[in-house]
């Protein structure tokens, strides 16, 4: 290779890594970064507390211990299912852990929820026995009612509908009571209204739907809870949680 072929070789080269170095860069901006992992959160080191003084009467107390957040960051959005106050938050530390008060008495359902910048858990429930001093996670009663999704529902926003889907699995027809909401603070809508029946081996569907402000001036609240209170054969209570963005 004569000294021109050399130079001309060199200087391809050159300009090759110069062309390169800007599409890394490019490359390297618009490369999608991995979302962070949803958080995950375990019933099992969540602990009812004796409030221990009678000024903390109406009051139930909780303290999850180090772990029970992955990973630890964000809050943890406490709402007594059978209360109609609004939700508590109390941020997550550093180890995971959490500690809680808010309304309620013996026998109550509090359900929590982990929200780390938008991304939520599976939401846990807890039911205080009549003792008060005792809590148990509540399952899915009865098993056989299978509903999608099971517990939590996020909207996208005004306008946005999703379908619950309620599956019977089960030998005998599943009575339901008019669906409800917990607060009705939100602008969310949800049809039936009335109640209904699902004979065995049959879906029922509920749509769900995030309103404009237009439709429901007043209500600004962005999450609610939507029971499914079962009245026959064996009665029961499902709740879904629906949200909407902040």
């Amino acid at each position: 290779m004569n000294a021109e072929n050399i130079q001309r070789s060199r200087f391809r080269r050159r300009v090759l890594t110069l062309l390169a170095a800007p599409l890394a860069l490019v490359a390297c901006v618009v490369s999608p970064q991995p979302s962070p992992p949803d958080p995950d959160l375990s019933g099992d080191g969540i602990e009812l507390l004796d409030p221990g003084t009678e000024e903390l009467d109406g009051f139930l107390a909780f303290e999850a211990a180090p772990g029970s957040v992955t990973p630890a960051g964000g809050v943890v959005i406490v709402t007594n299912l059978d209360g109609t106050d609004a939700p508590s938050t109390v941020p997550v530390r550093d180890d995971g852990s959490f500690a809680v008060a808010l309304p309620g008495f013996p026998n109550n359902v509090v359900r929590f929820q982990v929200d780390n910048d938008g991304a939520r858990s599976e939401p846990i429930d807890l039911a205080v026995d009549a003792t008060g001093q005792n809590a148990s996670i509540v399952d899915d009663e009865p098993a056989c009612l299978r509903i999608d999704p099971s517990r939590f529902l996020p909207l996208d926003g005004a306008g946005d509908t999703q379908t619950i889907v309620l599956t019977n699995d089960c030998a005998d027809t599943i009575q339901i009571d008019a669906p409800r909401l917990r607060r009705g603070r939100a602008p969310i809508s949800f049809s039936p209204t009335q109640p209904f029946d699902i004979a065995p081996g049959e879906n029922g569907f509920v749509t769900v739907r995030a309103l404009g402000e237009a439709e429901v001036p007043g209500a600004n609240e962005t999450e609610d809870v939507l029971f499914f209170e079962i009245v026959g054969p064996t009665p029961a209570r499902r709740a879904v949680t629906v949200t909407l963005p902040d």
